[in-house]
C-alpha cells in the first residue's frame, strides 16, 4: 500500500462519525487530535502483543480447506499498516520522553475535561462509546490520545509565540464563531408512530410532566434519561421541520406533533437567547487560545520531525 493510501486511511479513521436517532445531523467528533490513534496501530499492536504470542501456525480462516494462518495474518497487517503504525508509536515515545525531560505533566482532570466535551458532542456517555466502538477504539484509547495531545500542546506552547496582530487577524477571519447566534433551548419526546405521539400529547395537555414522559416514551436513547433535553440549538443544526417548530415556540410552550424522518416529535422550549454580535475585546482571550491552537496544528508536522532528530531512532520495518 502506498504512503498516500496509508495517509487517506488514517485521516478517515481519525474522524469518528455516528448516526443519531435524534433529529440532529451527523456529527464529527470535535477533533483537537494532532497525533491520533488509528485502527492500524490498534490492530498491529494487538496482533504483535497478544494474539501473535500464541501458536503462529494457528488457523484463522480457510478456503476449500486451504488454511490461512495467524502468521500470515500478522505478516499481512504489518505489510499494510506496519510503517504508519511504527511511525505513530515512535512519535508517541518521543513526545513522552520530551515531556518527561521538560517536566510536563498531564492531570487526570485535564483528560476527563476533554472526555466530557466529547460526551457532550455525542449526546452522552453511550453515544461516545458507540462512536468509539464503530471505529474499533475504546475509551482508554481515546484517553491515551488525549493525554498525548495535551502534552504536544504544552510542549509546543513553550516554543511558539503568537502576537496581538495574529490574534486580531484570527478573530476577524473567524468573527462569526464569536458572535452569539439566536438560539433556543429545547427538549423533545420522539416516538415511532403518530398514535403514540397523540397519546403523549394528551397526557401533557392533562398536566403530566414532560421529563417524566420523555423517560417513559421517548425512543431517543441519547436524551430520554435526561428528560428529552437537547440543550440550546441554533439555525442549521436540526432538520428543517424540527427547527421550524422549535423556533416558533415561546418559552414554556409545547408544540403540536412534528413529523421528521426520525419519527414523531413533541417539543418544548425551556429558554431563549437573542442574537448578539461579539466585540474583539470581549473575545480576545478565547481568540488567542484558538489562534494558538491553530498555529500549533499547522506547525505540528515540522515541529515533531525536528524533535525526532534529537533522539536516536532505529526502525527495522
Amino acid at each position: 500500500m502506498s504512503n498516500e493510501q496509508n495517509k487517506d486511511q488514517n485521516e478517515q479513521q481519525e474522524e469518528l462519525v455516528v448516526e443519531e436517532k435524534a433529529p440532529k445531523k451527523k456529527k464529527k467528533m470535535s477533533k483537537k487530535m494532532i497525533a491520533g490513534i488509528t485502527t492500524s496501530v490498534v490492530l498491529v499492536a494487538a496482533i504483535a502483543g497478544g494474539a501473535y504470542a500464541y501458536v503462529k501456525s494457528q488457523t484463522v480462516a480457510s478456503v476449500d480447506g486451504e488454511r490461512i494462518t495467524k502468521e500470515e495474518l500478522y505478516d499481512s497487517l504489518v505489510n499494510v499498516y506496519g510503517s504508519a503504525a511504527v511511525d505513530n508509536l515512535v512519535t508517541k515515545v518521543v513526545i513522552d520522553k520530551e515531556a518527561d525531560k521538560r517536566d510536563i505533566k498531564v492531570k487526570n482532570s485535564e483528560i476527563n475535561d476533554e472526555v466530557a466535551v466529547y460526551e457532550e458532542n455525542y449526546g452522552g456517555e453511550e453515544g461516545l462509546k458507540s462512536a468509539l466502538e464503530a471505529s474499533g477504539l475504546t475509551l482508554a484509547d481515546l484517553k491515551e490520545d488525549i493525554e498525548t495531545n495535551i502534552k504536544i500542546e504544552k510542549l509546543m506552547a513553550k516554543d511558539i509565540e503568537i502576537t496581538d496582530d495574529e490574534v486580531k487577524a484570527y478573530y476577524e477571519e473567524n468573527k462569526d464563531d464569536y458572535d452569539t447566534a439566536e438560539s433556543i433551548e429545547v427538549s423533545h419526546i420522539l416516538v415511532e408512530d403518530k398514535e403514540t405521539a397523540q397519546k403523549v400529547l394528551d397526557k401533557l395537555e392533562a398536566g403530566e410532566d414532560f421529563a417524566d414522559l420523555a423517560k417513559e416514551y421517548s425512543t431517543d436513547e441519547s436524551t430520554a434519561e435526561n428528560g428529552g433535553e437537547l440543550g440550546f440549538i441554533k439555525s442549521g443544526e436540526m432538520v428543517e421541520e424540527f427547527e421550524k417548530a422549535a423556533f416558533a415556540l415561546k418559552v414554556g410552550e409545547i408544540s403540536d406533533i412534528v413529523k421528521t424522518d426520525y419519527g414523531y416529535h413533541i417539543i418544548t422550549a425551556t429558554d431563549y437567547k437573542e442574537a448578539k454580535e461579539s466585540t474583539y475585546e470581549e473575545s480576545k482571550e478565547d481568540a488567542k487560545e484558538a489562534a494558538l491552537a491553530a498555529k500549533i496544528s499547522s506547525e505540528y508536522s515540522s515541529w515533531v520531525e525536528e524533535l525526532k532528530t534529537e533522539y536516536d531512532i532505529q526502525k527495522n520495518i
